[in-house]
């Protein structure tokens, strides 16, 4: 499901967004409202103080589906640009809301330009498969994977190996799953500062959708660190002689903000590879 803003820049811009903005995770709870208080979003729970997060510091919003919000706080999400992502427990997307894009249109425009064309979907997919190839090899190398082991398929098979090992298979699906939607909600964060979602869908919903494309690549930066953790935490209960915990949600969530940095670079990297490509082929 998605929820679309459909301002036009030339009537108002989005306001600016700090340089410093941060993500706003706010977890699941039926006892968690958001409003809107002034400039800021407002986190009330019970038997809680109230917590107030201005809008200007938010850079995206990541929300469970059993969090209340007040129809004022969505919209003012949305005139910022800044995007809610809602997920389920489990750590499924479930629903996201997409604020006024930004202004810089160079990607949007040449990937518009392409979907023109009538052998549009298999030269993307042409594209994607080789990025996802090259990618894929990487961090099958940087987790020393067999050589026979870092095509797409086979390398996914052996990461989701090595993490049934180290967090059993309830702790290797809720981490891939959660940093899935992280990767996903940065992606779509990021398409949006590019222009993406300016009165139509294109590359935010339907077919192709470079938000899920694009943080699937981005994903596959994201498994060595993921890898490297759930080892550690293997390691840390058997040298104490404790039983393994899953992971929680909040404990991935640090692993992805540790990384951030890197993270902003790949995919930027990402998307810059299909500018220079689109260009190429224009």
């Amino acid at each position: 499901m998605i929820i679309r803003t459909t301002a036009e820049p030339h009537i108002a811009q989005r306001p600016p967004m700090s340089p410093d903005a941060r993500p706003l995770y706010i977890a699941a709870g039926s006892d968690t409202r958001v409003v809107l208080d002034g400039p800021a979003l407002c986190v009330q729970r019970e038997a809680r103080a109230e917590q107030l997060f201005p809008l200007q510091r938010i850079a995206r919003v990541h929300s469970g589906t059993r969090v209340s919000w007040s129809t004022e706080a969505l919209l003012a999400c949305a005139e910022r640009g800044i995007g809610v992502l809602f997920i389920s427990d489990d750590g499924q997307v479930e629903a996201r809301l997409l604020g006024r894009p930004g202004q810089r249109d160079e990607l949007l425009i040449r990937f518009s330009e392409l979907m023109l064309l009538p052998q549009a979907g298999d030269m993307y997919a042409h594209w994607l498969a080789v990025m996802r190839r090259r990618i894929a090899y990487w961090a099958g190398a940087r987790l020393q994977a067999p050589p026979s082991a870092r095509d797409p398929r086979s390398c996914r098979a052996w990461i989701e190996h090595q993490a049934t090992q180290y967090a059993g298979r309830r702790g290797a699906e809720r981490t891939r799953q959660w940093l899935r939607s992280l990767a996903y909600q940065w992606m779509t964060a990021h398409l949006n500062d590019l222009g993406f979602g300016h009165n139509t869908e294109l590359g935010q919903a339907g077919e192709p959708s470079l938000a899920r494309d694009l943080a699937e690549l981005l994903m596959w930066y994201l498994e060595p660190p993921r890898i490297g953790w759930l080892r550690r935490r293997f390691d840390a209960a058997r040298y104490r002689d404790e039983p393994l915990r899953l992971p929680r949600h909040v404990d991935t969530v640090r692993l992805f903000e540790s990384r951030a940095a890197r993270v902003s670079k790949r995919g930027r990297d990402i998307t810059s590879s299909l500018h220079r490509w689109l260009v190429a082929e224009s």
